[in-house]
């Protein structure tokens, strides 16, 4: 089923996306590795620690530290709050130390724990150094370091801990980390995060019996993002969106590149939410569906066009050896403008085309015919094709050529409101 339920709006102030997703295999060029020293903590704000002390690995060396990467925006990380809260309750807070890290503004995450309590101290930086410092992806991210501040497991899930684990790390054994998920763990965390969203989309998305479903809504923007858009894949047609206009929706929901769209007049400042939740849904058939949605709701006229224009084609090097994996799991790719970097988490090739049109601003057709999957993280510098296309050669196989290609492009404009018809007259004559 597709609902369109408008009820309320505020003008979007923001075209920042942030992605979350449910922890995996995510691979940064930072990724750190078990046994590694950890690298430096450094925050600009620090919530729920004792005055006077300091939040290092020298002042913290004799403990385990369990350390999460989360936001007041991200779902999933709310969802593992109590689950995480439950572990640090079962163990010796002399002997663990539970530290939460945020890049947010500080007044966003206390107005946050006024709702929400987290157990342990809270580090804040705002710069987002951190994130990149520690080869952070994808948010909810977990990471556990030994009592010499050594890495021990950057993979295993809140949900899979046991408190025994922890405190026999603590005390020097050798433990392995995780295993089966315990059932009522797992129970509570996709509870807490359904309630997220549906807080975060105005109580229309949640736990649904529905076998296909695709809800739009405008926002009422109350949540603690400020306005920000923010994307969370929850898996296999499984998406959430909020507080994103339509062509944020277009781009992030039904896979069209912005790159690809022309706007014919001024579009209506609105933000929305869209909830997807259609697993067992063909993609390209889903992305069709998501589109009608959001056409229909919006009250957008979406028209498809195909002509020649010059484009990217994404090829096989010659004699280039294969980077890729095999698997039927979904991925996701976007371009980081910030740190410009690429970013391919068990992306398909047309998804490692998708974002390198991101970076370079023109089309980029697929034509490797390959079927495999990437995970890397890439950095590149998009103005300069040259070193672009030596990037991807080198930890791809792949080359970047410039050519004509036939290119759908997408024109959006706004549906006039219908004019009521005109009101019957009735014609008398007099003699």
């Amino acid at each position: 089923m597709i609902h369109s339920k408008l009820a309320g709006g505020l003008c979007l102030v923001g075209l920042v996306v942030s992605v979350a997703s449910a922890q995996g295999t995510e691979i940064h060029s930072n990724a750190l590795k078990p046994g590694a020293p950890a690298p430096a903590l450094t925050f600009s704000h620090l919530l729920q620690v004792p005055e006077g002390t300091r939040v290092d690995w020298p002042a913290l060396r004799g403990k385990v530290v369990v350390m999460e990467f989360w936001a007041t925006w991200c779902a999933p990380c709310i969802g593992e709050i109590p689950v995480l809260n439950a572990l640090a309750a079962s163990v010796d807070p002399k002997k663990v130390q539970f530290l939460s890290v945020d890049d947010e503004d500080p007044a966003v995450v206390e107005a946050f724990l006024k709702k929400k309590s987290i157990s342990g101290w809270i580090g804040i930086d705002t710069t987002g150094a951190l994130y990149e410092r520690y080869g952070v992806i994808a948010r909810p991210t977990t990471m556990v370091f030994d009592p010499e501040g050594r890495v021990v497991s950057t993979t295993a899930r809140p949900e899979e801990m046991k408190g025994e684990q922890l405190t026999a790390l603590a005390d020097g054994k050798a433990v392995t980390l995780g295993g089966d998920a315990d059932p009522k763990m797992k129970a509570v965390m996709d509870a807490a995060m359904s309630q997220a969203i549906s807080e975060q989309t105005g109580g229309q998305a949640g736990p649904s019996s529905a076998l296909f479903e695709i809800l739009l809504s405008r926002t009422d923007n109350k949540d603690s993002s400020g306005g920000r858009p923010h994307v969370m894949w929850l898996g296999p047609g499984k998406l959430e969106i909020t507080n994103a206009s339509a062509l944020v929706l277009l781009e992030q929901g039904a896979g069209i590149a912005s790159t690809r769209i022309v706007s014919e007049g001024k579009l209506p400042e609105t933000q929305y939410n869209l909830h997807v939740d259609a697993p067992n849904t063909d993609a390209k058939e889903l992305a069709r569906s998501i589109e009608l949605a959001i056409g229909s709701g919006a009250g957008l006229h979406i028209e498809h066009q195909t002509a020649t224009r010059e484009a990217y084609v994404l090829k096989v090097a010659p004699g280039a050896k294969d980077h890729l994996i095999q698997s039927s799991s979904q991925g996701i790719s976007f371009f980081d403008p910030k740190t410009q970097t690429l970013r391919y988490i068990n992306a398909s090739l047309d998804q490692v085309a998708s974002a390198i049109e991101k970076a370079v601003g023109m089309p980029v057709v697929n034509e490797t015919a390959l079927t495999g999957r990437v995970t890397l993280d890439l950095k590149v510098d998009p103005k300069d094709i040259s070193s672009l296309s030596e990037a991807l050669e080198k930890d791809l196989g792949l080359t970047l050529m410039r050519a004509e290609r036939p290119i759908e492009t997408v024109t959006i404009s706004t549906i006039p409101p219908a004019k009521e018809p005109a009101p019957e007259t009735t014609a008398t004559t007099s003699q």
